[in-house]
């Protein structure tokens, strides 16, 4: 599951209409969804358990910065 949906034929994230986030920000416009990152994050610790680890994320593996 992921928060970006369409209602009728307009995509919004987490509830709010993409065109209203670029018509404040212009576009082009990278929109994230802090609840997805937060789901994918908590997939990855629980795969861990109690094993001790350390997540890390290396802003060079995002190309849009």
């Amino acid at each position: 599951m992921h928060f970006f949906k369409y209602k009728g034929s307009e995509l919004y994230a987490e509830g709010v209409p993409l065109r209203v986030l670029a018509a404040r920000y212009g576009t082009p416009l990278f929109v994230y969804s802090h609840a997805t990152l937060m789901r994918h994050v908590g997939s990855y610790q629980s795969a861990f358990g109690n094993f001790p680890h350390m997540l890390c994320f290396a802003v060079k593996a995002c190309s849009n910065l």
